[in-house]
């Protein structure tokens, strides 16, 4: 994994590394979005793709044989995420 160092100015600004500018074919005016996660690290990726660069993203992706219907395994997971957040409930009621 490549880890990179970037200096912050005195107006708060980074320069983005040369080779991640190139990585992401970062040009002048583009936007990078920062993220912070839940455990308090931050993620940069950069916002420079168009739309159309998504198209085709998810193809790999199939429907679940199991369920007739995208809303039938919506449902099912709706019933699996209830049950198991009951369970939680029911286990610290008890405590």
């Amino acid at each position: 994994m490549a880890s990179f160092e970037a200096r912050v100015s005195s107006k708060g600004q980074l320069t983005i590394p040369a080779e991640l500018r190139r990585d992401w074919n970062l040009q002048e005016g583009d936007l990078v979005e920062f993220t912070r996660l839940a455990d308090g690290r931050v993620m940069v990726r950069p916002r420079n793709l168009p739309v159309a660069a998504l198209f085709g993203l998810l193809s790999h992706l199939k429907a679940d044989p199991a369920y007739a219907s995208d809303d039938e395994a919506i449902a099912a997971q709706v019933v699996m995420d209830d049950k198991a957040t009951m369970t939680v409930r029911k286990r610290s009621r008890a405590a």
